[in-house]
This record gives structure tokens, C-alpha cells and sequence, in this order.
């Protein structure tokens, strides 16, 4: 059984130690179990738990409102938070398809999007917030980890074939990679293929890499700039520790970090580039501020 400190709660849900404590004392929102040296173990149904709270509490709910809340409860309230407005229709059939495995249909239904739309557009409108509402199931109810894999490898696949599809780069070198490990690869395949239509030159690296081998590919390519990515759906993951080193690698290089949630960050490091989605990134890089 996957078990976890409070310190790797609190780093991966962004929840302070002491908040934690604060919870399981006067609400009694988990209880995790103790070693024989009194240490707290969380399992990861209580992460699970904890990550659907952290989201609700940061979008204006209060501890007191959601401590009763139940597997079910819980996920319907982080659709009221996370899908803004009307959800388009094809995100809502693309989760029924995942659902059920339908993988013929499924990949029917994205290609026809992106034939109607564009690549891009499709990514806006379609898979961002399908992933989105699938990253938001998981967190309510882990068992569906099977579709949510399943969903997120033919997005993949497809958007890789598109990337095949590319002329050749006619702009600089971007180095893109990130050292995180939890479901990265699809905002990276996305990004890669954002980059490479805008006529960059990508140097793909992919996830788990750790930021001193990134600098290393870095120099040995010859990249003019470094992209290092967190899922696009993730507004929770607190990045400062992985900023500061990210800052220290590259101190004379270009450097952003793509961040859906990056506000509070800017400040703290004025030498890095910190882009909230790919219409910010795309922005930038072609001259914006």
C-alpha cells in the first residue's frame, strides 16, 4: 500500500502541516494512521480526499461546509468549480465514451473536432476542458484511473500524429521538459505541438527530468530558451522549491515555467517567465509581453 508523510500531503495538496493537523483535530476531515512512533501515514484515498477539498476550500468553500462531504458530494462540487459556464458538448460525450472504454468512438469524435476545428482550437475548446473534467473525477474518486489513462493515451497518440505532420522548423531552439512525474506527458505532447506550429524548433525531453540533466541537454543542444511545464489543469501544486532550483540551473538562460496558477509566483522570481496557459506562452514567445 502507496503511503504518505505529512510533509508529501502537504507539499503535493499545497495544505500546510499544521492546517492538516488543525483539520483532523477540530473536524475530523481525516484520520490517518500511526506508526508505533506516533507518525502519521495518509494512504491515497486520503490524498485523494484531501487534493478535492484543498480545491474546494481555494475556490471560496469553507472547511466546515465540506467536512461531511461524501465521495459523490465531493466530486459534484469540483464540477460546480472547475467547469466554468456551460461545458461544451463534446467534453461531456468524451467522458461518457471514457467511461465505458469506447476507444473507436472516442477517437472518432476528437478527429472529427479537430478537422472541424483546427488542432489548436480543439485543444481550447475540447481537450483542455475534457482533461480538466477528467483530472477532477480522479481526484473525487481514484478508480477511475483506468479511463482516465485510457482517454489521455489516444489524445496523445493523436496529437503526436498531428506534430508529424509539421514543416520544418524555421525559428529558434526551445528545450521543453519538466521534473515532475504525475501525468505530465500530455500537457507536454501539447505544448510540444503548440511550439512546433508556431515554427520553433523543440527539444523534447518529457517528465521526470531532473533540472540539472534539463541544463545539461540545454547546453549540449544549443536551445536559446527552456520551458518547464505542470499539468495544465493543475492550480494546487506548490512549485517554489522546483522555481528556486529551475533559476539557479539556468541563471543566464531564458527560462519559463508554465503554470496554470502562477500568479503568486511572479514576484518571488522576477528572473523567470511564468506563463498561465498556451495563448499566454504563445504571446510571449512571439513577442509580447
Amino acid at each position: 500500500m502507496v503511503e504518505y508523510s505529512i510533509a508529501d500531503i502537504s507539499q503535493i495538496t499545497g495544505i500546510k502541516a499544521f492546517t492538516l493537523r488543525a483539520w483532523e483535530k477540530r473536524y475530523g476531515i481525516i484520520e490517518p494512521l500511526r506508526t508505533q512512533t506516533n507518525i502519521r501515514k495518509y494512504s491515497r484515498g486520503d490524498l485523494h480526499k484531501l487534493l478535492a477539498i484543498s480545491a474546494l476550500v481555494k475556490n471560496g468553500f469553507k472547511i466546515s461546509q465540506v467536512q461531511g462531504f461524501s465521495k459523490e458530494e465531493l466530486r459534484q462540487k469540483l464540477g460546480t468549480v472547475f467547469v466554468p459556464g456551460k461545458v461544451y458538448v463534446k467534453t461531456k460525450e468524451l467522458m461518457k465514451l471514457s467511461q465505458i472504454f469506447d476507444g473507436v468512438s472516442f477517437e472518432k469524435t476528437l478527429r472529427h473536432e479537430i478537422i472541424e476545428l483546427g488542432v489548436e482550437d480543439a485543444v481550447k475548446k475540447v481537450i483542455l476542458p475534457f482533461v480538466q473534467e477528467a483530472e477532477t473525477h480522479w481526484i473525487a474518486d481514484e478508480s477511475f484511473l483506468p479511463q482516465k489513462n485510457f482517454a489521455f493515451d489516444i489524445i496523445r497518440r493523436l496529437i503526436i500524429s498531428e506534430s508529424g505532420k509539421m514543416d520544418k522548423p524555421k525559428r529558434e531552439k526551445i528545450l521543453l521538459f519538466s521534473p515532475f512525474e504525475d501525468s505530465l506527458e500530455l500537457t507536454l505532447v501539447i505544448t510540444d505541438y503548440v511550439l512546433k506550429k508556431s515554427g520553433f524548433e523543440v527539444v523534447y525531453c518529457g517528465q521526470e527530468v531532473p533540472i540539472a540533466m534539463a541544463k545539461k541537454a540545454f547546453d549540449d543542444s544549443k536551445a536559446s530558451k527552456v520551458i518547464l511545464a505542470v499539468s495544465l489543469t493543475d492550480s494546487m501544486k506548490d512549485i517554489s522549491v522546483v522555481a528556486e532550483n529551475f533559476m539557479q540551473q539556468f541563471i543566464d538562460s531564458e527560462k519559463i515555467i508554465l503554470h496554470k496558477n502562477c500568479g503568486e509566483y511572479v514576484k518571488n522570481f522576477p528572473r523567470i517567465k511564468f506563463s498561465s496557459d498556451i495563448d499566454d506562452l504563445k504571446q510571449y514567445l512571439n513577442g509580447g509581453s
